[in-house]
């Protein structure tokens, strides 16, 4: 027995709705898609350059970047907590925090000891110059990033979300990602 392929016609959509077919480079291109590329990267953009000015000016008046900074600021509001905590506040993958919590411990900024209450695990505390720093430093962009998007409807965040991770896994794979501006473990 074997199986017809059975041809349906695509839906007829209104003259209004129809993409319109452009030349571009040697191909045709859909107009709406391309407008609506346009619009994507737009938002796109406007994100990467508000954690990027974030980060830059975060440098500039404290010395350490932006994805440091965040950590720094939710440490400070947590007191003590562990890599995976710190991963959770901040929403990102532990590989990339553990990373960036190195990187402060280095700076002086963060000590880590074997926690008290369960010895395998290691604690992260800001030192007196990271909770200095933490007081005068300006709020990091992923705060803002952050509440933004808790605001969004629930369906709203859900089909974001996944739209972007759909993007994102066509053209960068299914690795972890890095803190905003920070290179990810294994690019060092």
């Amino acid at each position: 027995m074997t199986a017809r392929m059975i041809r349906t016609k695509p839906p007829r959509r209104s003259r209004r709705h129809r993409d319109h077919r452009v030349p571009r480079g040697g191909r045709t291109v859909e107009v709406d898609a391309l407008a609506d590329g346009r619009v994507i990267l737009d938002a796109i953009r406007c994100i990467v350059r508000e954690l990027r000015e974030s980060s830059r000016a975060a440098e500039s008046e404290v010395g350490v970047s932006g994805a440091q900074l965040f950590v720094l600021h939710k440490l400070a509001a947590l007191r003590v907590a562990s890599v995976n905590q710190l991963a959770e506040a901040t929403l990102t993958h532990q590989s990339s925090v553990s990373a960036v919590v190195s990187r402060l411990a280095v700076l002086g900024l963060v000590a880590r000891q074997r926690s008290a209450i369960d010895g395998r695990q290691i604690d992260v505390t800001l030192t007196r110059r990271g909770m200095l720093l933490s007081r005068r430093a300006p709020e990091a962009a992923q705060e803002h990033l952050m509440t933004a998007i808790a605001s969004m409807e629930p369906t709203d965040r859900r089909r974001l979300g996944g739209l972007l991770r759909q993007l994102t896994v066509t053209i960068a794979g299914d690795r972890p990602a890095p803190m905003f501006f920070e290179d990810a473990p294994n690019d060092r």
